[in-house]
C-alpha cells in the first residue's frame, strides 16, 4: 500500500532538493524524500540498502571466485537468490 502525503517547504529548500536530485540522479524529489526518511528510520542500513551482514556476505562472495558461477535470474527475490546458494566450505 502507498499512501500520498504533501508536504510545504520554503523555496529555497526546494531549490536545493531539486539540485540534490540532480546531482545524485534521483528519479523524484519523492524518492529523494523516501530515501532520506529510509536513513533516518532504518539508520543501520547499507547505501545499498541492506543491513551490513548481509551486504558483507556478498560482498565476500563477489571477491570468493569459485568453479560454479551462480547468475540471479532477476525474478527470484534477490535475497532469496543469496540465501538459497550457500558458499561452500572449504575442505584444509
Amino acid at each position: 500500500m502507498i499512501t500520498t502525503i504533501n508536504i510545504s517547504l520554503p523555496g529555497t529548500m526546494y531549490a536545493d532538493a531539486k539540485k540534490v536530485v540532480a546531482k545524485n540522479k534521483y528519479a523524484s524529489i519523492s524518492e529523494l524524500f523516501r530515501d532520506a526518511l529510509r536513513r533516518l528510520l532504518y539508520p543501520n542500513l547499507t547505501v545499498n540498502g541492506f543491513t551490513p551482514e548481509f551486504e558483507e556476505e556478498v560482498l565476500r562472495r563477489a571477491n570468493d571466485p569459485k568453479n560454479e558461477v551462480f547468475e540471479w535470474d532477476g525474478k527470484t527475490p534477490f535475497t532469496d537468490f543469496i540465501l538459497s546458494h550457500p558458499p561452500k566450505l572449504k575442505s584444509k
